[in-house]
């Protein structure tokens, strides 16, 4: 088989695989840089998923924070009710005794409590 081959086709060949290879080339490239941006883009995205994260976690304990306050406050007020109603039933009661300890007068007892006072004055 002596085929001789021709130049043109040759050259013509041959540009078209040239340009062919120049092609997968620039699609390789731009895959890459794609590939890269890709990247770049997760990487960003871990970056920012990692701060929200630091900032729920914060907010947490924040909200912890103040409920353990909130708790604190709720028992302080309970302590200063209770107080507050042992100082009114300390104040009643000695309000009680007060009330007890001096002499009532009424319909039955005035004359002789007119009498007392008076005899009281004059024996002092």
């Amino acid at each position: 088989m002596n085929a001789t081959i021709d130049a043109d086709l040759q050259k013509t060949v041959q540009q078209g695989l040239y340009e062919l290879k120049n092609d997968i080339d620039q699609m390789a490239f731009e895959e890459e840089v794609s590939r890269e941006k890709i990247k770049k883009a997760l990487h960003h995205s871990q970056l920012v998923l990692e701060e929200l994260r630091e900032k729920v976690v914060k907010v947490v304990q924040e909200q912890e924070f103040i409920k353990q306050n909130q708790r604190s406050t709720q028992d302080q007020m309970s302590e200063l009710k209770s107080e507050h109603e042992d100082v009114q039933r300390r104040i009643t009661s000695l309000e009680d005794q007060q009330k007890s300890n001096e002499p009532q007068i009424n319909h039955g007892n005035l004359k002789s409590f007119s009498l007392y006072n008076f005899r009281t004055a004059w024996g002092k």
